[in-house]
Parts: structure tokens; sequence; C-alpha cells
């Protein structure tokens, strides 16, 4: 059986979406709002100097093709850029926005089909047009499964009100992508580019968390879960996570089952930067569950 390397992780971004946005902010509104509270007003000053580099990588589907090539990759599973969740914004422009991203990811894969598939977008913000755009991404558009942020707003991924998308996606037998973004402790990680090297792993496991604790994956045991950048903690700190609920109460309020019966719903990608953290994830999660991710 020849075995071939396909990308879960690969980010892409559309230019037009600044179109949308200019219709309520100027280029600096935008880069003060959705930019500096992501990352810290420095990280955001060198990113600014970085993006136009990486342009070209991100817009260019025949340069990712090129790419994929090079590294001998062959498929690649396509997401919007985390800041294009835009769940801080009003919801309309929202709405249209995560409809623009998913009709352009769906014309990508349609014009490159052996080389692409896609995950939605969704306007989290607003659960009924989520839930609307959902049903349109899988069943007009054809795409496969959802990028998801590791909060909405102040909601964590356990609030009941994204329950109703869980179920879609559990009955489509399609999986979500969790990317962490808006990241829990920014007040202590603005500086050193901490958001991402610390904040981005802390994220993905506090949501991996909700998402066990508040019952959500009791009550669907069949939602396939990826967690970016190695499952972020989740791994490593696993048997911290068990030990909490033998002992105390308040992790078995919401859920009746501890939390390794949990583990097959969750996935994670190979970005461990190390070796030896991917020996250990490969181990702890079962090679059937680590998917190759580039970002």
């Amino acid at each position: 059986m020849k075995l071939l390397a396909i990308d879960i992780h690969t980010h892409v971004e559309f230019a037009d979406a600044a179109t949308i946005l200019k219709k309520k902010y100027t280029e600096e509104e935008m880069f003060s709002r959705f930019v500096v509270p992501t990352m810290g007003a420095r990280s955001a000053q060198i990113n600014r100097g970085l993006m136009p580099g990486l342009r070209e990588p991100l817009r260019d589907p025949q340069r990712k093709i090129r790419d994929m090539e090079e590294k001998k990759l062959a498929f690649s599973v396509l997401s919007s850029t985390p800041y294009a969740f835009y769940y801080e914004i009003e919801d309309d422009l929202a709405v249209e926005l995560a409809q623009f991203q998913n009709d352009q990811l769906a014309a990508m894969v349609k014009k490159y089909p052996d080389s692409f598939a896609a995950m939605a977008t969704l306007p989290l913000q607003v659960p009924q047009a989520a839930l609307k755009e959902l049903e349109r991404a899988i069943h007009k558009l054809g795409l496969r499964g959802i990028e998801i942020g590791s909060h909405v707003g102040k909601r964590e991924l356990g609030d009941p009100v994204f329950w109703p998308i869980y179920a879609i996606l559990e009955k489509e037998g399609l999986p979500m992508f969790i990317h962490p973004h808006h990241v829990a402790g920014m007040d202590r990680l603005e500086n050193f580019y901490f958001n991402n090297l610390i904040g981005n792993p802390l994220d993905t496991t506090i949501a991996a968390a909700h998402l066990i604790f508040s019952g959500v994956l009791e009550k669907y045991p069949n939602l396939k879960v990826v967690l970016a950048h190695g499952g972020g903690q989740l791994p490593y700190i696993f048997g911290r996570i068990e030990h909490g609920y033998r002992v105390r109460p308040e992790p078995k309020e919401k859920v009746h089952q501890p939390p390794r019966a949990f583990l097959k719903n969750f996935y994670a990608d190979t970005i461990t930067h190390n070796p030896d953290a991917l020996r250990y994830l490969l181990a702890f999660a079962g090679s059937d569950h680590v998917l190759l991710g580039s970002d």
C-alpha cells in the first residue's frame, strides 16, 4: 500500500477579505483591533514587517502546490489563518466574511481537487448564523469540517450554545480543528513572543479540557477533535488531569466518565518542534491519532 503525506495544518488567506473589512474599518483600525490584541504591540509591529514576504505562500495556490511538491506532500487540507475567525467583530460583518472565505476555499478546492480539501470557518458569535453556514459549507460547498478558535470571546467551547454545531459534525462524521487565538493570560505574555510560544499550546489545552469536563464529548461520543501544535499541552499534563478527576469533586460535576474515556475523540498534529516530544505524542495518542501538519 502506498502511503501519502497529507498536511492537515496549512493556512490560506484571501486579499479581498480586507475589502469587506474596509466597509467599517481603516487599515490602522484593522491592525490595532485585530492584530495587536492577539500578540502585543511589539510582536504585531514585527509581524507587520514580515507579512509581505508571507503573502504569496498564503494567497497563491500554485505557490502552495510547488511548496507541497518540494516537501513531498501529496495533499493539503486548507484552513483560513486564525486572524480570519473575526469573532470580535459586528455580527453582520462576521457572517459576510465567513461566507466569503468559505466560498473562496471551495473555489480553490474545485480548481485543484487533486491537491486540496478545506475546512470551513464559522461566525460562531452568531450561533444561528453559524449553524446555517455550517450546513451550507458541508452540503453546498463540499467543505470537509471546520476550523474553530480555542474560545469565542468569553464563551468556552463547552458552552451549550455550540452543541448543535457539534451534533451536526458528529452526524456528518466531520472533524473540527481547534486552532488557538486570543490566548489566555495576554497581560503576562506580551513580551518575547510568549503569546505564541506559551499561549498557543496553553489555550488549546484549555479548550480541550472544556470539551471533556463540560460533557460535550460524553454527549457526542463520536465527535472528532483535532488539536493544533501537537495537542497543545494536553498529552504532557494528562496524568495531572486524570489525578484531579479522581481526587476532586469539581471535575465530576458535568461528566460521568474519567478523562481517559475521551482520548479517542482527540487527534493532534505533528507540530511539536522536538523529536522526543513527537515520540511521546505518538506513544500517548497512537499513530492513528497523530496527523501531519506543517503550519
